[in-house]
């Protein structure tokens, strides 16, 4: 495949598959950045959140448009418009998160430990999904490099699965006594199953990247 893809690329350019690596890497690099100002203010910036999510928004239509008008490419397109779109969905997470404790900030007055975890292992999930995406640039994707980044990311989904079981247990054992606040029983429990939802969907990003590199190989 790589072979008949340097021929593609001698006869019509690499342009377009340029600015496709170049605008995913963006749109990751936002990930980042808006991961590491989540954990920073502890989720409670939500207009700051906003702002990430809505320059996210501008580069994914970038990336829609390019795909649109795009004659030939490297990567499949469907595959192309998966990945960004996940790669948004992971900003969008935390612009739940955030607008979830800002709604529910009388329930929610400090943050757990476990919810702190969870923060800081979706910023290593997103750090480890940009260096993925950085490697859309080299002429082929490395499967074995990738597949340890893949695997990396896995684990970390798997981690916070456990996380987020146990805090559950430990919810419905706090507030099932009578006379239990069963609104901030519904605030906390919902504010781990959307933490958990930022790392599923960046464990669906490594994924695709995966899965774009054993296309190649």
């Amino acid at each position: 495949m790589s072979t008949i893809w340097a021929a593609v690329t001698r006869f019509f350019g690499p342009s377009q598959n340029d600015q496709f690596a170049k605008l995913v890497k963006e749109l990751a690099e936002i990930g980042v950045a808006c991961a590491s100002h989540f954990k920073k203010t502890s989720g409670r910036d939500l207009d700051a959140i906003i702002a990430f999510e809505h320059k996210a928004d501008r580069v994914v239509d970038e990336i829609h448009e390019l795909l649109d008008n795009s004659f030939i490419l490297r990567f499949d397109v469907a595959d192309a418009m998966q990945l960004s779109d996940e790669l948004d969905n992971v900003i969008d997470g935390m612009r739940k998160v955030a607008t979830h404790l800002d709604i529910y900030k009388g329930q929610i007055k400090e943050l757990r430990p476990d919810v702190l975890e969870l923060i800081t292992l979706g910023e290593q999930m997103n750090i480890q999904v940009r260096d993925m995406a950085a490697m859309l640039s080299e002429p082929r994707l490395d499967l074995v490099r990738v597949r340890e980044l893949a695997n990396v990311v896995d684990e970390g989904e798997s981690k916070a699965d456990k996380i987020v079981a146990k805090a559950e247990r430990q919810l419905v054992a706090e507030y099932s006594p009578a006379g239990a606040n069963r609104l901030e029983f519904l605030a906390w429990e919902k504010l781990y199953n959307l933490l958990e939802q930022i790392t599923d969907d960046a464990n669906h990003c490594g994924k695709l990247i995966l899965s774009l590199a054993r296309k190649e190989s």
